[in-house]
């Protein structure tokens, strides 16, 4: 989803549904089909660069997307494997070409992570461009009207990130999810969009008139004068909401009774700062470095790890930065761990992130990127941060990893801050309910709330089936998360709050309250998190956890939280037209 309120004429996109032609080629035959394929792919990476040319000046994240489709263009998983076809199975190219798509999206439906398993359709979208070229069918971008609602059943990274030079005014599709290309574009470029509709396709004619509310995931398809009225009028104090949030964005995180919280951004890399410092965050609380080790080719080096380090922290201009060692395995497989084919029956609970970076098959990794992080440390204010830490045998295990890359810069005669800051994220339970411990060994902690509660009640996010399981809001993990905070305090140690809760404003007085002064999320949270923050004091933050804590369901915890921040809540229901609604929002308190 990508939020906003938007009103106009539905421009229909039908793009023909192509099949690949299959059929058997004569031996003879097999060197001209092979050539066949080449030749598309080489039309279809021009392509590519030309819509990257006008994307490079624009935006940096859509730029890398279309990158990475260029990247897998030359993917040996897929054009060698589609050669391996055509040669093997004396096929066409079209058909080829298929196969090899088919047995990639076997792997990426086996994938537990969302974001990841929904970049199988990354490689459809390629698959459709080089297809298009091998049977000679336009691959020209998109062109609607101005403040036109674009409803399709699935767009390519190419077309939505080019569709908001044509002024639309949103976004509506059949397929996808929140994490899919079209909503992440759609937020960046701030364009309401609504995707995973199933069926919106066979609901709507060109020119419907047709409202969109991307926040709540709900489209109106011709609706009544009075359903225009209010939504316009909804879209009016959105907007200016959102122009008095911007207006915070040089105040401080600050309670009524005085008490400041650090606002801190989640990031992948360094691009993304500069929207981070727009939206008020106060530093980096999390760089995930994983997206150094994701593509294909020569692992990052140290002075690949050494390079991006710095450039965050000179983005950054003396604002602190928590840069977190790779946190790899289970469903984030770089190459080398899909090369090393671990075949575990329970991957989550397997060789990952630090258990990685201390198993043989990592370490090597390990010692190469703390050496690169800790010669950053020169350049400014770094914390290092280790994930999923079990206790404190894993934690003084990395540390002696540390100790003897410190060993060695100190005779190379390189320099380092040898203070740099050691912290771990409590991820599991074993971690929480020993935090006492770990607080004698480190220098601060982060809660990564995703994990804790994944591990806490034993539920797969992502699985459809016991996906209403997982709860922010459930007894146990606030119990978790204060007996965390207390341990923290006690040791006169920060801690951070980097999970989504972070990013969520209903949660921010628990947090607060719970004793958490520390909180990174994604960019766009949060200027809407410090206008909670400062419209609250911890006083009465410290009450709604007293309140909360002897409570027995998530579901009376959220009632009493979402009275304190709303105060009650009463349904609107829109009239007229046809209403419909995402899956992924339904039965949404």
């Amino acid at each position: 989803m990508s939020a906003g309120i938007a009103f106009g004429r539905a421009y229909l996109i039908g793009r023909d549904t192509l099949k690949a032609p299959r059929h058997h080629v004569e031996p003879d035959d097999v060197d001209t089909e092979v050539a066949r394929l080449y030749k598309a792919i080489a039309a279809s990476d021009k392509q590519l660069a030309k819509i990257k040319e006008k994307l490079a000046s624009e935006n940096e994240s859509d730029y890398h997307i279309i990158t990475a489709h260029q990247m897998m263009l030359h993917d040996e998983h897929l054009v060698g494997a589609a050669v391996g076809y055509i040669r093997e199975q004396t096929i066409n190219a079209e058909w080829a070409l298929r196969r090899a798509v088919d047995d990639i999206a076997g792997v990426f439906d086996s994938i537990e992570d969302e974001y990841l398993r929904e970049r199988r359709s990354d490689v459809e979208f390629v698959f459709e461009r080089v297809l298009r070229n091998l049977l000679g069918r336009d691959t020209g971008p998109l062109a609607p009207p101005p403040d036109a609602i674009v409803v399709a059943y699935d767009l390519s990274p190419a077309d939505t990130a080019t569709l908001h030079k044509a002024a639309v005014a949103g976004l509506i599709t059949d397929a996808g999810g929140k994490t899919s290309h079209t909503a992440i574009i759609a937020r960046a470029h701030e364009i309401p969009a609504v995707v995973g509709l199933e069926t919106i396709t066979e609901v709507v004619e060109t020119d419907d008139l047709v409202v969109i509310d991307g926040a709540s995931g709900v489209v109106i398809v011709n609706p009544t004068p009075q359903t225009v009225a209010d939504y316009r009028e909804e879209q009016r104090r959105q907007v200016a909401a959102g122009a008095h949030l911007h207006t915070l964005r040089d105040l401080p995180a600050r309670t009524r009774d005085d008490t400041a919280v650090q606002l801190f951004c989640n990031i992948d890399g360094p691009d993304e700062l500069d929207d981070a410092i727009d939206y008020g965050a106060m530093g980096v609380g999390l760089f995930r470095t994983e997206y150094l080790f994701m593509g294909k080719g020569r692992l990052p080096d140290e002075e690949r790890h050494y390079q991006v380090a710095v450039q965050v922290l000179e983005k950054l201009k003396g604002l602190p930065a928590t840069i977190r060692t790779f946190d790899l395995g289970a469903d984030k497989l770089a190459p080398f761990l899909e090369d090393a084919a671990l075949e575990e029956a329970n991957p989550a609970l397997g060789l990952r992130s630090t258990r990685l970076c201390l198993a043989p098959l990592g370490r090597t990794l390990f010692h190469t990127q703390l050496r690169g992080l800790l010669r950053a440390s020169a350049h400014g204010p770094i914390k290092i941060m280790f994930p999923m830490i079990s206790g404190v045998g894993e934690l003084r295990a990395v540390k002696a990893v540390v100790d003897e890359v410190k060993a060695e810069l100190t005779a190379e005669g390189v320099p380092f801050d040898p203070d740099t800051k050691l912290g771990i994220m409590i991820e599991m339970p074993s971690a929480a309910l020993t935090a006492d411990l770990l607080a004698q060994e480190c220098d601060f902690f982060s809660i990564g709330t995703n994990d804790l509660i994944q591990y806490t009640l034993a539920v797969d996010r992502v699985n459809e089936y016991v996906s209403y399981l997982y709860e922010p809001l459930h007894p146990s993990l606030l119990r978790l998360i204060g007996t965390v905070a207390a341990a923290a305090k006690a040791a006169n140690i920060p801690v951070t709050i980097c999970g989504e809760m972070a990013g969520e404003p209903m949660i921010a007085p628990v947090l607060v309250g719970l004793g958490i002064r520390e909180l990174s999320m994604s960019a766009v949270s949060v200027p809407e998190v410090k206008s909670t923050i400062r419209s609250m004091t911890v006083t009465d933050a410290e009450a709604l956890v007293g309140r909360i804590r002897g409570l027995a369901t998530a579901t009376e915890v959220r009632a009493i939280v979402s009275d304190f921040i709303f105060g009650l809540a009463r349904p609107r229901t829109a009239s007229g037209g046809i209403a419909a609604q995402s899956p992924a929002d339904k039965g949404r308190a």
